[in-house]
């Protein structure tokens, strides 16, 4: 299985100003349940995108990341802040 970034998602995560080291091990943390099981993570309401939320790691900004499921590819496509505080 194969893990590529689209360019709306990397341009996104430069304008959130998220720093990419701290973004990418919170990332591997998860890559056994995303590269072993993707399709249990939820889909979001009529699309093909499936949500992963990224909350609680040491200095990485909460967000939901979403992402395409492919034969042998997972496609992170477009990420969104989530607010915590409501």
């Amino acid at each position: 299985m194969e893990i590529i970034e689209d360019p709306l998602y990397a341009k996104q995560i430069n304008g959130f100003r998220i720093n990419w080291k701290r973004l990418d091990e919170a990332l591997m943390s998860l890559y056994p349940a995303l590269l072993g099981s993707p399709e249990l993570f939820p889909l979001v309401p009529s699309t093909k995108l499936r949500r992963l939320k990224l909350v609680g790691f040491h200095q990485v900004t909460p967000l939901s990341i979403f992402f395409t499921l492919e034969k042998n590819k997972i496609t992170l496509k477009t990420a969104e802040l989530i607010d915590i505080e409501s």
